[in-house]
């Protein structure tokens, strides 16, 4: 005789949350609050036997609510603005089983010289100089911190930016006075914030997510993120573009030591938060980069990335929902959860002015059976469905990704392109150099100029 399918509760409306959906309505029954009627999740709660709701999933006390009304067995917030805002605190409090960073263990996010601090204090070796300014006139004595050691500067906002706040030297800043001209900028529009000045790592970026309920870790397969807009890495930030992970646990430009070394600094910060009283439970993200000094640590999220997050779930080989259970009976370890051996790759289809607002919404189509006949698997971010397979746009975020499978990362890659080529219809764009082998090729040749034995580099005073 079967168990009775347990009933999940997601909150977010973006392919993030599409992804969750799809994969917990295989043998769950799945209700949502969302921001909007993203068709994935509107599909998956309507198949599993769920209960939909739109509202502003920012609103801790409505979400808290509507799980109690719908009867929810547990619930998963794993998006920015809810947990940055205590819907985990907000559930939890009500009584409901919850997967996810509270309010306070989610700081490392939303926080970033929180984060930097944290990891100064627990993993000072992969830690780059950094230095923290709370008003204008510790801006240039800061900078000249860097001129004297030679490095360039990374200006960070305190607080959330969406991906879109941080600024680069020279990529964005020119020189040190342009440097010291965003950092006032940032002080002055953003009241109550600190501005978080670190130096620029040379090497390649890369983010690993690590399944967790505060003690027990599980480490999710390495991802490569394409955070500009336009092919060859040119163009603005935004959210990602896209995504790729290997058929193994690390990428091409990876060694199995750099990724013991990511285990190592993702263990001792769970340590360092539950020692604050902060226990973390949920997804721990870790933005990294690969030095010709090794390891060094670039950022926290609290979350599953998106679009890295659909990655990990199209290859993960557990079912969700036994994950998600896992984490919140403080089961998970790296042998209850598993993936296939498989590369993914990911590509978001944007409007053309992403990531500025389009303006006005307009329709495009998506042939999903024949995706579906090519193995081809679908998740809507901003956008509602107009009629059998018209859709329209919303606002200025990425509107769906279209994701692959395959015995390699080209592989996967070529088989996106000639699934949106052949099937999706619209003014709407996408990086066709996501994953390809010129591009893997590219990365492998970058990681090769750095495989210098890591050394300590100097710690901040």
């Amino acid at each position: 005789m079967s168990r009775p399918k347990d009933h999940f509760l997601l909150v977010g409306g973006g392919g993030r949350e599409a992804s969750f959906a799809l994969n917990l309505a295989r043998d769950s029954i799945v209700s949502a609050f969302v921001t909007h009627r993203n068709p994935t999740i509107v599909d998956s709660v309507e198949s599993s036997g769920g209960t939909l709701a739109v509202g502003d999933v920012r609103d801790a006390e409505a979400v808290a609510r509507f799980a109690l009304e719908a009867g929810v067995d547990y619930a998963f917030v794993s998006a920015d603005d809810p947990l940055a805002n205590g819907v985990v605190d907000a559930l939890r409090d009500a009584g409901v089983k919850t997967v996810g960073a509270t309010q306070a263990a989610s700081r490392i996010e939303w926080d970033k010289i929180y984060a930097m601090e944290l990891m100064r204090d627990v993993a000072p070796e992969f830690t780059p100089f950094f230095e923290i300014v709370g008003d204008p006139g510790g801006i240039e004595p800061a900078l000249r911190q860097f001129q004297r050691r030679g490095l360039e500067v990374v200006v960070k906002p305190q607080g959330l930016t969406g991906g879109k706040g941080v600024k680069v030297m020279p990529e964005h800043l020119r020189d040190y006075a342009d440097c010291a001209e965003y950092a006032r900028e940032l002080l002055a529009t953003r009241p109550g914030e600190r501005v978080l000045l670190v130096e620029k790592l040379i090497g390649i970026e890369f983010t690993i997510m690590g399944l967790t309920d505060g003690k027990n870790l599980a480490m999710a397969p390495a991802s490569y993120d394409y955070p500009f807009r336009f092919e060859n890495d040119t163009g603005p930030g935004t959210g990602g573009m896209g995504c790729f992970t290997a058929a193994e646990k690390k990428l091409p430009f990876l060694s199995d030591a750099d990724i013991d070394d990511c285990e190592v600094i993702m263990r001792r910060v769970l340590d360092g938060l539950d020692r604050a009283g902060a226990r973390f439970n949920g997804v721990l993200n870790g933005g990294f980069f690969r030095t010709a000094n090794g390891i060094r640590f670039m950022e926290f999220n609290s979350r599953f990335g998106d679009p890295e997050g659909l990655n990990i779930l199209s290859i993960l080989d557990s079912p969700f929902a036994d994950v998600l259970r896992a984490i919140h009976s403080e089961t998970i370890s790296a042998d209850s959860v598993a993936f296939i051996r498989e590369a993914s790759v990911i590509k978001y289809l944007v409007a053309a002015e992403y990531p500025n607002r389009s303006p006005a919404p307009f329709e495009f189509t998506v042939d999903l059976a024949s995706l579906r006949e090519m193995g081809l698997h679908v998740l809507f971010g901003a956008a509602e469905a107009v009629e059998d397979d018209r859709f329209t746009t919303l606002g200025s975020s990425r509107v769906l990704a279209i994701g692959a499978t395959a015995a390699d990362i080209a592989s996967a890659s070529d088989r996106v392109n000639q699934g949106i080529e052949r099937c999706v219809a619209g003014n709407l764009q996408y990086r066709a150099d996501i994953g390809a082998q010129s591009d893997i090729d590219r990365l492998i040749a970058r990681g090769a100029q750095w495989s210098a034995p890591p050394t300590s580099p100097e710690s901040n005073s």
